[in-house]
């Protein structure tokens, strides 16, 4: 169990506990999918605390978590943590930095130290993160079944490209299709450009109308029981120029660097710098995006962050983009982005749509 792995690695005194507060890390350690909780995990009991509104989805979900249903008008969180704590005679709380405001933690901290037998507070950063960053069988099996989604959807929408679309109508569309296949919500805001558009990593579908020879970049992802794919695919409407048909070879030629690096053990600076040679030996080496990917799971950018700054190593159930781009300003870009993953059998790629230079 993830929480048991948790305990192993910070609860290694007696009379401790740690505090949970971000929403994606309560659901990873005990899939509960509501808001308004907090966990309490100590080192015999882990505490699952929410009010009315998610008490019964709470106590169907996390198993093995004693729910409790804080009534909100007469106690606050605090004041129940300060009885649980009391209860397990807790005297240091591990807590989650990042994800509580100074102001909050100033002033539950100051009541549980004047309450409670707690002497010590130690603040827990990317310790949960860390764990999530390897993927269990199920985790890698919900992000497939999103890539397939958005394979299929991705398939289903393309027959519409026609010369006037709007990359607003379009993205409704891949949207749509993908709700359709069953993605629970978008893994993140489509981004998706035309043209000179196509430059903008980050593009937001606008009112830009498609024109003979434009490039198209879509980048999109899929959501299954909160596990999110991520892929970037890259067309011409029409007849591909040989500057188009140039760098984007250079951007396959690219990710595909990388991928062949790809085993257990390799670093994400490695895997960065097997990429960034080719781009940066090119005659558009200005213009190659920073960094190569990122973890996904839970989040859509999670642990590791593939660039030259990355020396974690890459371990077998870590699921990663790769993600290599060139984006030219006023001309346009083009990115090519898979999910992949390390197994016991070797590397996967998760998201199968083509990759070669389609010409719609």
């Amino acid at each position: 169990m993830n929480i048991n792995t948790l305990r192993q690695q910070v609860l290694t005194q007696d009379h401790s506990a740690i505090v949970i507060f971000s929403d994606i890390n309560i659901r990873y350690l005990s899939h509960f999918s509501g808001h308004a909780a907090t966990v309490l995990i100590t080192n015999k009991t882990h505490y699952l605390i929410t009010d009315y509104r998610y008490f019964e989805q709470a106590k169907t979900q996390a198993k093995g978590y004693q729910v409790i249903c804080r009534d909100r008008a007469n106690q606050t969180l605090t004041e129940l943590m300060i009885e649980l704590l009391h209860q397990e005679n807790c005297q240091t709380l591990f807590f989650e930095s990042e994800h509580i405001n100074v102001a909050n933690w100033q002033v539950m901290s100051a009541q549980i130290s004047q309450q409670t037998l707690i002497t010590t507070f130690m603040a827990l950063v990317g310790t949960i993160e860390k764990l999530r960053s390897v993927k269990t069988s199920d985790e890698i099996a919900a992000i497939k079944q999103a890539a397939t989604i958005g394979d299929q959807a991705l398939a289903n929408t393309l027959p519409l490209v026609k010369a006037g679309i709007t990359e607003r109508e379009l993205a409704v569309e891949l949207e749509y299709q993908m709700a359709k296949l069953g993605s629970e919500e978008l893994s993140f805001a489509t981004i998706l450009g035309f043209g000179e558009r196509s430059a903008l990593p980050h593009g937001i579908p606008s009112n830009r109308q498609l024109k003979q020879g434009d490039l198209i970049l879509i980048d999109f992802g899929a959501v299954v029981n909160g596990y999110r794919s991520d892929m970037t695919r890259t067309f011409v409407f029409g007849k591909a120029s040989d500057k188009q048909k140039h760098i984007y070879q250079l951007v396959l030629d690219a990710q595909q660097a990388a991928i062949d690096k790809l085993t257990e053990g390799v670093t994400g600076k490695t895997l960065y710098q097997e990429s960034a040679t080719i781009l940066h030996n090119s005659d558009y080496k200005d213009y190659a995006g920073e960094g190569l990917g990122h973890g996904v799971g839970l989040q859509l950018h999670e642990q590791p962050f593939l660039g030259e700054s990355c020396n974690t190593t890459i371990e077998r159930g870590c699921v990663i983009t790769i993600e290599p781009g060139i984006y030219i300003p006023g001309w346009g870009g083009v990115r090519i982005e898979d999910d992949v993953v390390l197994t016991e059998n070797g590397l996967e790629i998760l998201t199968k749509s083509p990759k070669h230079l389609v010409e719609l």
